[in-house]
């Protein structure tokens, strides 16, 4: 079986086993893995945190937007990915410039671009983890071409379910520096 193939199998049994969740099961996962994010000592130090909206299947992410984003009271610039055609472009999350973009996923409205040279701390989905870090997007590769313009702590979000004893690797992955599930 060739990786590519190894790989889609492991996103559709992962796929099938957040399927069992219910949308209240999902927020109450994601409520202590959000938690565990906020106390991590890089949150304090960073000036500039990468997040994600999440798609529904996802780990929720709004409590971190939330808790991170208020400018207004000095916290943290919070940068969210942009599709734009096969790659990721940074832009800066205000909360009220806001529109429907790639997978109806919201994304920020506003033309400033953050260069990833700029983040301090990346916050990034996936599909599957393993224990080693490493990660499995969704097959696009758009998190793969960001990641090594970025010189930060990089942390995968996941429910347990999505911990797997070996993620299937390419010459482009790259692992993250931590995972973090509810457990």
């Amino acid at each position: 079986m060739t990786v590519s193939e190894e790989k889609k199998e492991l996103r559709k049994i992962i796929k099938s086993l957040k399927a069992g969740y219910t949308a209240e099961e999902r927020l109450k996962k994601s409520l202590p893995i959000e938690r565990k994010v906020l106390q991590l000592p890089q949150i304090a130090e960073a000036q500039t945190i990468l997040l994600y909206h999440a798609l529904p299947d996802e780990v929720n992410t709004n409590l971190l937007l939330e808790q991170l984003s208020n400018r207004r009271l000095g916290n943290k610039r919070i940068a969210l990915p942009v599709v734009t055609g096969d790659i990721l472009i940074l832009k800066e999350y205000i909360p009220e410039m806001m529109e429907s973009g790639y997978n109806k996923i919201l994304e920020p409205s506003t033309q400033d671009i953050i260069a990833p040279s700029e983040i301090d701390l990346a916050i990034i989905p996936g599909v599957a983890f393993d224990k080693a870090g490493n990660r499995m997007g969704r097959g696009k590769g758009l998190y793969d071409k960001l990641l090594p313009y970025m010189k930060c702590t990089t942390v995968g979000l996941a429910f347990d379910s999505q911990m797997v004893e070996r993620i299937p690797g390419e010459e482009f992955d790259r692992p993250l520096d931590m995972v973090i599930t509810e457990d």
